[in-house]
């Protein structure tokens, strides 16, 4: 028996196979924006494992954990959206969130070297590094649709806070992808 209207959110018994919920009983269509983020965050989160495991079967511990702080904090942006509570701040690798952006903006202060160009001979665990990044990046890109030029029609209550640590998400793998080429 259908109640109210599917397609915006409405509540629908039973439960088609195109919908899924958005939050509590509320139904959408798997196409909603916000489905589509969470999607996203856990295609990242594999991600990330997968880089986890590169790492630790090159013996770059360091790195799994560092990989871990950036699971760590999808899951928090996972749990954040699909909650609708607001994100805390964020350290990566010991820095503040301010840190990092400036950081990764200032590669040669920072690494001694100019902004890197991707390359495979930066090794295995470089380019997944950057590769990460990228997906990470695409991540935010989704975020910035949902959260606040389709915010009106989407969600009403604008999710800067994860367009800004998705942001500083990509700044962090940009940051160990330089550090891991210039220790080289």
């Amino acid at each position: 028996m259908n109640e109210g209207h599917p397609e915006s959110g409405g509540h629908v018994r039973p439960k088609p196979e195109y919908m899924t919920h958005l939050l509590g009983d509320v139904l959408v269509p798997k196409t909603h924006g916000r489905i589509r983020f969470r999607g996203i965050i856990d295609s990242l989160e594999a991600d990330v494992i997968e880089a986890q495991a590169l790492a630790s079967s090159l013996g770059e511990e360091w790195y799994t954990g560092r990989l871990g702080e950036a699971l760590d904090c999808l899951r928090s942006v996972l749990a954040a959206e699909v909650k609708e509570i607001p994100l805390p701040e964020f350290t990566f690798f010991g820095l503040s969130e301010e840190e990092l952006h400036s950081q990764s903006h200032n590669v040669r202060g920072t690494f001694g070297m100019e902004h890197p160009v991707p390359d495979y001979t930066m090794g295995p665990l470089a380019v997944r590094l950057n590769t990460l990044r990228t997906r990470i990046r695409e991540g935010e890109l989704l975020a910035v649709r949902v959260f606040w030029e389709d915010g009106a029609e989407e969600n009403p209550r604008r999710r800067e806070d994860i367009i800004r640590v998705m942001n500083r998400l990509s700044s962090a793998l940009y940051w160990l992808f330089c550090r891991c080429i210039s220790k080289g």
